[in-house]
């Protein structure tokens, strides 16, 4: 086994520097990267979150009004026949590990899945949620790929959204177009930061129905201790004394008013041809 001559932190830095100028470079915007402290990151699952006004997505006032979440992970090179997930490959690839290896009352290592719990509830509220890793070992290539501006064509990006089961371990190679997820095989394709983004744009609208629902999740968690709140949301779950077709454009009525009433803004409806 491998490892790169580079810390996590040193490819977060790099990585987050490069897609802020990346950013920049396509919309003219200098996007701020929150990066939390340890303590924080544990609570919240992520590394490193941005806004991206751009995307459809609204922010997530409980991780920092943020919309766009990585979580960066080194992986090292398994170069010998006996690597465990070597009969997947055929030859050396590239592993990291999901949870983090922590100690129980006994004193015994195990694995911490907490993170990867709070990394798949943002994704299952539909919010861009990745991983990303490194496919170079060496320092040098790294910086020469960040000099060149090139470094995000080569950091290959694991989209939690995807991911259907819990594993331990994410294994890949340079040349493979997918990841494969371990222990129970899982694939799941691999993206560049250009393809995420690409990928992000081109993600069909939903009809009124699905983004009631949509909405409805994320103003649920945004106010989860706020009584008036709460009853407020209900009564629009509630709504059922009006024909089926009716009922989408009632519960999207209410959202307007729940939105004008709690947060002193205005939700405008943008129609697929708008």
């Amino acid at each position: 086994m491998r490892e790169p001559n580079f810390s996590e932190s040193q490819l977060q830095q790099a990585v987050n520097t490069a897609f802020i100028r990346h950013v920049f470079n396509l919309h003219g915007e200098w996007i701020f990267a929150n990066v939390p402290s340890l303590c924080a990151e544990y609570d919240l699952g992520w590394d490193s979150a941005f806004y991206l006004r751009w995307l459809p997505y609204i922010r997530a006032d409980d991780h920092e009004g943020c919309n766009f979440f990585i979580q960066y992970k080194l992986s090292v090179l398994l170069t010998s026949a006996g690597a465990k997930q070597w009969k997947f490959w055929g030859s050396e690839y590239f592993r990291y590990k999901i949870p983090y290896s922590t100690k129980d009352a006994n004193g015994d290592f195990v694995d911490d899945y907490h993170q990867w719990e709070r990394l798949k509830e943002l994704a299952d509220r539909n919010y861009p949620t990745f991983y990303a890793t490194n496919e170079t070992l060496s320092k040098d290539e790294l910086k020469a790929r960040y000099d060149d501006g090139t470094l995000l064509d080569f950091i290959p990006l694991l989209d939690v959204r995807n991911v259907s089961g819990l594993h331990k371990f994410v294994t890949f190679t340079n040349d493979s177009s997918y990841f494969l997820l371990h222990s129970e095989k899982e694939e799941s394709k691999k993206l560049s930061f250009s393809e995420a983004l690409r990928v992000i744009y081109e993600e069909p609208t939903t009809n009124i129905s699905e983004s009631n629902k949509l909405i409805l999740k994320a103003l649920k968690v945004m106010g989860e201790a706020d009584e008036s709140w709460r009853n407020d949301l209900l009564r629009i779950n509630q709504v059922v004394n009006f024909p089926e077709p009716l009922r989408p454009w009632i519960k999207r009525h209410m959202i307007i008013r729940f939105i004008r009433k709690h947060i002193g803004a205005e939700m405008m409806w943008l129609s697929k041809k708008g």
